[in-house]
């Protein structure tokens, strides 16, 4: 089981990997962070959150929408680290983008 969670880790970060829906989606829009979906932290569980995205491709809220975390400092971790998450600029898009994400923490 351990050697499965290792190779999620490896190969399981890419871009759209864990973008599950929301019209960041739908209309193509980029991810320009190299980010990861598998993170470490206090306890094992998934996570869902709608992030909020401005023009600038910052991510401006994190609202959560589902967790089988049991630990509110693994949640608000995951909150903290979803703020680094950046997107193609562009005056096209609208004032506010959202997107579904799927993150999964592993204990060490």
């Amino acid at each position: 089981m351990k050697k499965l969670v290792i190779l999620f880790a490896l190969f399981g970060g890419t871009a759209y990997g864990q973008l599950i829906s929301g019209a960041i989606i739908d209309e193509g829009r980029q991810m320009t962070s190299d980010t990861k979906f598998i993170v470490e932290g206090i306890k094992s569980g998934t996570a869902k959150f709608e992030l909020s995205v401005d023009r600038e491709g910052s991510v401006t809220g994190v609202r959560m929408l589902e967790s089988t975390l049991k630990s509110t400092p693994a949640e608000f971790e995951l909150k903290k680290y979803m703020h680094k998450f950046t997107f193609a600029k562009g005056t096209y898009y609208p004032k506010f983008h959202h997107v579904v994400v799927k993150m999964t923490v592993v204990k060490p």
